[in-house]
């Protein structure tokens, strides 16, 4: 099912996000904006919009009990934040973690609904 693999996708790229903030943090380097960050941040955009606009539809169809369609916007737009902060140091971390976490329970929340049905 395509939404599952978009779903894995999203997660994957939230996950190298964190890592990439942690790896920024100890390093306190700065990264080179046109030539890493913005790649990234326009990939986390790309897959995030793909993402949710296949989430919002198949949750239309599927009507779930524990995951609404707020939920997939916030968790859309908690990846493209992370995306855009994961190479700066000096953001805030409990608020990079919180999104970056945030994104990822909505993302596995809904992989293991569709799995299920």
């Amino acid at each position: 099912m395509q939404l599952t693999e978009q779903t894995k996708t999203l997660q994957s790229l939230v996950k190298k996000a964190k890592l990439i903030y942690e790896e920024r943090r100890e390093s306190k380097e700065a990264a080179d904006f046109f030539g890493v960050v913005k790649p990234f941040a326009d990939e986390m955009d790309r897959v995030a919009n793909k993402w949710e606009a296949s989430a919002l539809k198949w949750l239309e169809l599927n009507p779930k009990k524990y995951v609404h369609a707020a939920q997939i916007v916030q968790a859309a737009d908690n990846a493209r934040r992370v995306g855009a902060h994961a190479h700066f140091f000096d953001t805030s971390k409990s608020k990079f973690i919180q999104s970056a976490d945030s994104a990822l329970y909505v993302l596995e929340s809904l992989e293991k609904i569709i799995i299920a049905d």
